[in-house]
């Protein structure tokens, strides 16, 4: 659509001159003759019909049907110059009466001052590319993008710190106490077969010495059990952090309860063991009592619960894993471009050289009422037609685009720290309780900040923390 007020005044600009030129009304004067209705000349007469009418004489009692221009028209003596005199004459009540000049003057001027406005505003917004809009959201796109670069860095050297820690302290503890419960796994399906054979055939040598290495691999899984909180603390005081970044598995809920349930489980088959095993081992006939149903379920759920157990140990390395995958990837191409309309603009820009050239020449008498209303006739509607083609290519080629490329950048923005909110939220189950270093980085991030804008330096400015300032500030540009 064509700016309104532009719109409006053109109409009306025609409109105005059109019916200028058809509606005219025309001053008849009289002067004196020899009959008897006749009316005497006056003041008025002689004023406003110097030179430009026909001077003729009517019966003070004529009807008013028979004044009607047509009628009067047709008693004027057929002549070449009275079209030509008639228009003269509606021209000068144009020019003479000040109200009607002045109408049509405020028309012209306000429509070709409006058109002037609006290509000054497409010149400095759309094509200027000192002042283009498009470069500026270009720009403070660009100082968006790069301050998530800033953060997607911050989180880099973050995750940078959590592995070195993870692999000089942590690593060696979760290995073994997942790798050792495996092991255990192993015999433990081997013992349920060896206790289901020996209640109908004697114990073998090899089957008493795996039953002995099951329960010497349960005593020192429950040992390192029993110690494990001691070792992750005693390697937090080595630690360069102290208690900072370090992360135990067995803080999650589901870990802790396994872990929890993995030592009863320990306890149980311990005793079942010590009791299952042969006294003397030299007694070839030795046959077991019979298992009690309970030791078989405990031995499954045992080895279901060191499976879950394993993933549970691992989750946090998996956890740095993959999010030090998924920043690696991201990628940012939010610039934006645009080529204005050339023809439609050169169209424009010489609709608005001719509106300014028909108001100054009207203004200075050098085009007639008349000669207005054609040139408009025959104009205006290109005029129209060329700004409201002109906003329908902003609109379509530049608003919606522009609409759209900042509706993807702000659901870009939010699945970004969503999801890095929801990893570090993540990370932090695995700390110290005492230990907020990666809610405290989160707080720092200058995206949950309220922007400052400094309009001497045209940049958006956010408050951090002094120590923090490598991330904190968007310069877009002008905004």
């Amino acid at each position: 659509m064509t700016h309104p007020h532009l719109l409006t005044h053109l109409t009306h600009l025609t409109n105005d001159s059109l019916s200028a030129l058809y509606s005219h009304s025309v001053s008849f004067c009289c002067t004196e003759t020899d009959s008897d209705n006749a009316t005497e000349s006056n003041g008025r007469c002689e004023s406003e019909c110097v030179n430009e009418c026909e001077i003729t004489s009517f019966s003070t009692t004529i009807s008013s049907g028979k004044l009607s221009p047509s009628v009067i028209l047709d008693k004027i003596p057929d002549s070449s110059d009275i079209p030509v005199r008639f228009v003269g004459a509606t021209e000068t009540r144009h020019r003479v009466d000040a109200s009607l000049m002045m109408d049509t003057v405020s028309l012209l001027t306000d429509t070709a001052e409006l058109h002037r406005r609006m290509r000054i505003q497409i010149d400095r917004g759309i094509v200027d590319t000192g002042t283009l809009w498009t470069t500026t959201l270009s720009k403070l796109l660009t100082g968006v993008d790069d301050m998530m670069r800033g953060h997607i860095a911050d989180s880099m050297s973050l995750l940078s710190t959590l592995h070195d820690v993870y692999m000089k302290h942590v690593n060696y503890l979760v290995t073994g106490l997942s790798t050792l419960p495996q092991d255990c796994d192993s015999l433990t399906a081997e013992v349920h077969i060896i206790a289901v054979m020996t209640q109908s055939i004697p114990f073998s040598q090899p089957q008493i010495n795996r039953l002995k290495l099951l329960l010497d691999r349960f005593y020192y899984l429950r040992d390192m059990f029993n110690n494990y909180d001691s070792m992750l603390n005693a390697e937090a005081l080595r630690s360069s952090h102290k208690w900072r970044y370090f992360p135990s598995p067995l803080r999650i809920g589901e870990c802790n309860r396994l872990f929890t349930s993995i030592k009863d489980s320990l306890d149980l088959q311990t005793q079942w063991l010590v009791s299952f095993i042969p006294q003397d081992e030299n007694n070839t006939t030795n046959v077991s009592s019979p298992v009690d149903a309970d030791v078989f379920t405990n031995m499954n759920n045992f080895r279901s619960e060191v499976a879950n157990f394993s993933r549970c140990l691992l989750s946090y390395k998996e956890e740095l894993d993959s999010f030090e995958a998924e920043l690696s990837k991201l990628t940012f191409t939010s610039s934006f471009h645009y080529e204005p309309p050339t023809a439609w603009l050169r169209r424009f820009n010489m609709d608005s050289q001719w509106l300014e050239s028909i108001a100054n020449q009207y203004i200075a008498n050098s085009l007639s009422k008349l000669n207005l209303a054609e040139v408009l006739h025959t104009n205006g509607s290109e005029v129209l037609n060329n700004a409201d083609q002109l906003y329908s290519d902003f609109e379509l080629s530049l608003f919606s685009k522009v609409s759209d490329h900042i509706d993807n950048e702000e659901d870009y923005m939010v699945s970004f720290y969503s999801d890095l909110l929801r990893r570090v939220t993540s990370l932090q189950r695995y700390m110290f309780p005492n230990d907020t270093s990666l809610e405290q980085f989160m707080r720092r991030l200058s995206i949950w900040r309220m922007p400052m804008l400094n309009f001497q330096k045209s940049q958006v400015l956010f408050i951090l923390p002094h120590s923090h300032s490598a991330r904190g500030h968007v310069s877009p540009g002008s905004v």
